[in-house]
């Protein structure tokens, strides 16, 4: 099933160990309509990635070991388990995490450094609002 198919967005979300940021982009999400999913953890992502097409995986690396480890594992997953766009929370620009942006391919990498983080993801939610628009659709 293609995200055209689809009426919502899926989103899923992995917080840091205390992240409200993240619970703040959970809500407007699901304000504006998206099946948020939030994760437990690492390998509850995972799975989730691996049932079913993901749209958006926000997932906050700040001062986060694990989660670090886990944007890797997203990477070696097959292409099609992979989120359409995936959303990066952190402290400090990071070039590591920018290093993963071929390995991720065809998913786009997006790294938004706090607390400027919303508008970006603001930016993010509106191209894949405007993706699913029929051509004759957009303004």
């Amino acid at each position: 099933m293609t995200v055209e198919d689809r009426a919502i967005f899926r989103s899923i979300i992995l917080p840091a160990e205390a992240a409200p940021a993240v619970y703040r982009a959970g809500q407007l999400l699901d304000e504006l309509g998206h099946d948020v999913v939030p994760a437990e953890s690492p390998d509850h992502a995972l799975d989730l990635l691996q049932q079913d097409q993901t749209d958006l995986l926000i997932v906050d690396v700040s001062g986060s070991s694990r989660n670090r480890q886990f944007v890797s594992q997203v990477a070696d997953l097959p292409a099609d388990a992979r989120p359409r766009q995936l959303a990066i929370f952190c402290e400090s620009i990071d070039e590591s995490l920018r290093g993963l942006r071929n390995r991720l391919k065809p998913c786009k990498l997006h790294i938004f450094v706090k607390p400027l983080h919303m508008h970006g993801l603001l930016s993010v939610l509106r191209r894949l609002d405007e993706q699913n628009q029929p051509a004759g659709g957009r303004v």
